[in-house]
């Protein structure tokens, strides 16, 4: 890190939620490893602090933007573990399944310490994405992705179980983990609800595509998209091994995580993968001519 990113870090409010992930983070692990020590109290009331504290700062980021907040890749980051953080609250409050955090903070809190180096970076929407756009492409997908979040914790969360089982280490993780019949569950629970947000943001991602020719007559040869149909048949192929040949266990856990890891392949891939849909560098003269173009046309 550059002194400039340093100083951006630590003069960020963001921090504050950050380090609140991290102390959740903390007491959800230790509420599961080591019960009589850590609080249940704190272990309810930190997520909470830092959920409500991270939805103000999302709320002031749109109304400096006057959108929704994406505009760059730290306010992305900030809006998806939002996003992650927000399924996890309503699921936990429908089916309240134990220890979850444990397994779902730390995921959260390496989002937000990835926003936060990301303070300051030179990579920006490209200004081609209009406002109602933005909201019907980026917003399912997000939430599809936190869906899908979930899907990968209870994925993990099914294979300790089962690895306690198999060595038969019944100790305070093995009784703070639900059964295993419940993870299989959840995981096809999260999974059918991230599907359909999935699917509904492609398609009005590839109609916005098609029909603004933002990306040129072959936009369908975008790395992105590509790599976003490769993502949906993935699941898709989850979802007919779940329905259609009725495979559970840890075959579908495995496949599951794999999944989850070409879901974070596709997010980052707006480092490198196309340069007009993703962010694009505004530091490079051939971003900066994009940009010019566009507001020349206004």
């Amino acid at each position: 890190m550059s002194t400039a990113t340093n100083l951006e870090v630590l003069y960020n409010p963001f921090i504050i939620v950050t380090l609140l992930y991290l102390l959740s983070s903390i007491w959800e692990v230790g509420r599961l490893t080591r019960p009589d020590r850590y609080s249940k109290l704190w272990a309810e009331r930190l997520p909470i602090a830092a959920f409500l504290l991270h939805t103000v700062f999302l709320i002031l980021l749109a109304t400096r933007a006057g959108n929704v907040p994406i505009t760059n890749l730290y306010e992305a980051l900030i809006l998806l573990s939002w996003c992650v953080v927000g399924v996890f609250t309503t699921v936990e409050y429908i089916y309240n399944v134990p220890s979850v955090g444990a397994f779902l903070f730390p995921i959260v809190t390496v989002l937000s310490i990835c926003a936060l180096y990301m303070k300051g970076n030179s990579l920006v929407a490209p200004p081609t994405l209009s406002k109602f756009w933005l909201i019907a492409h980026i917003v399912p997908l997000f939430m599809g992705y936190a869906a899908f979040t979930l899907t990968f914790v209870f994925s993990i969360m099914y294979l300790t179980q089962q690895r306690q089982l198999k060595h038969k280490t019944f100790g305070p993780v093995f009784h703070g983990l639900p059964s295993l019949e419940r993870l299989d569950a959840m995981m096809w629970r999260a999974l059918s609800f991230g599907f359909p947000l999935l699917t509904l943001g492609l398609v009005l991602g590839a109609f916005w595509m098609k029909y603004s020719n933002a990306l040129g007559p072959q936009w369908y040869l975008d790395s992105k998209v590509v790599m976003g149909l490769v993502t949906w048949l993935f699941y898709a192929a989850l979802l007919h091994l779940r329905v259609g040949v009725s495979m559970h266990g840890n075959k579908v856990a495995g496949l599951t995580i794999a999944a989850f890891i070409l879901v974070l392949f596709t997010f980052l891939g707006t480092f490198f993968l196309g340069a007009q849909h993703g962010y694009l560098d505004a530091s490079k003269e051939d971003s900066r001519l994009i940009i010019r173009e566009f507001e020349s046309k206004r």
